[in-house]
């Protein structure tokens, strides 16, 4: 048994008797007879009335009989385990989070087991379908530029216009007649000019 409990208990019970005595002797020495003029100039004290030996004993007894009462109660209930404030959980209730916490623990074990991906450190990756198309892309290219690297390479004119060939035809022909028209005027020129003296002309003049 828990005496402190049994003295805080027997303190109360005390309190409340020495309450209800001090009610029931306010009570009993309350004044009943109406008050005469000598009574109202010099007022008398009323005496406070006590209680009797019987009624001490009905209260002791009620006391009694209440704390007897009391103490059947703690006997009767065993004292109950402090919780702090932790709500208890049932069997039905552990047995599920028992099971689900062994699900966990098994996919866990799973994930342990399987090999650990490379990482692409941010890169996406792609699909075997996706490879595919891009490699032959890749080989439409490369042999577009196979291609082209078999063609000679143009002549460099070092920043002079290339001309078609009617153009240069054009300009030979327009050549031709330049130089026609020159000779043309070089035979005017030799038929307007002196004539040549002979050699025995030459001589003469040359002895005189």
């Amino acid at each position: 048994m828990d005496t402190k409990q049994i003295l805080a208990d027997l303190k109360t019970e005390l309190n409340r008797l020495n309450q209800a005595i001090a009610t029931l002797e306010t009570l009993d020495g309350a004044a009943t007879t109406t008050p005469t003029p000598a009574a109202k100039a010099a007022p008398v004290k009323a005496k406070k009335r006590r209680l009797t030996p019987a009624g001490r004993k009905r209260i002791s007894e009620a006391a009694k009989a209440r704390r007897a009462a009391r103490r059947k109660q703690a006997v009767a209930k065993p004292a109950s385990k402090k919780t702090t404030g932790r709500r208890t959980v049932s069997a039905a209730s552990r047995k599920k989070m028992a099971e689900a916490q062994r699900k966990r623990w098994a996919a866990r074990r799973k994930q342990v087991a399987k090999p650990a991906t490379k990482k692409t450190r941010g890169r996406r990756t792609m699909s075997p379908a996706a490879r595919k198309r891009i490699s032959a892309m890749m080989k439409k290219r490369w042999a577009a530029r196979r291609k082209a690297a078999v063609k000679p390479a143009p002549k460099q004119t070092r920043g002079r216009r290339t001309m078609s060939a009617a153009a240069r035809k054009k300009i030979a022909e327009a050549q031709k007649k330049r130089w026609a028209v020159q000779k043309k005027a070089a035979k005017k020129i030799t038929a307007t000019m002196t004539t040549v003296e002979t050699p025995a002309e030459a001589a003469a003049a040359t002895a005189e």
